[in-house]
């Protein structure tokens, strides 16, 4: 029986819809980008421990906006701030 003449022996061309471009390295980031969230995050636990000490809660917490749980609310807040830069960082 004879052959195609398309076929070649043991060479598989890779059709177009089966190649793809090749991936591009994605650039790196500054070197800001993970030093602020760092200090994001070691801040935002400082504040939720300084917002303990009994000195600062009579202080602040008689602030009307604020209350008692300005330490929670704020450390979590830089924390969460913090963990958001991170995942930019590359």
């Amino acid at each position: 029986m004879p052959e195609s003449k398309h076929r070649r022996s043991g060479k598989n061309r890779p059709r177009d819809f089966q190649t793809h471009a090749p991936e591009k390295k994605p650039a790196s980031s500054p070197t800001w980008v993970p030093v602020t969230g760092t200090a994001l995050l070691v801040l935002g636990v400082i504040v939720i421990l300084v917002g303990y000490l009994d000195e600062v809660q009579n202080i602040i917490g008689g602030w009307p906006l604020l209350g008692t749980n300005w330490g929670l609310v704020g450390g979590f807040m830089l924390i969460i701030a913090g963990f958001g830069f991170l995942t930019r960082w590359r």
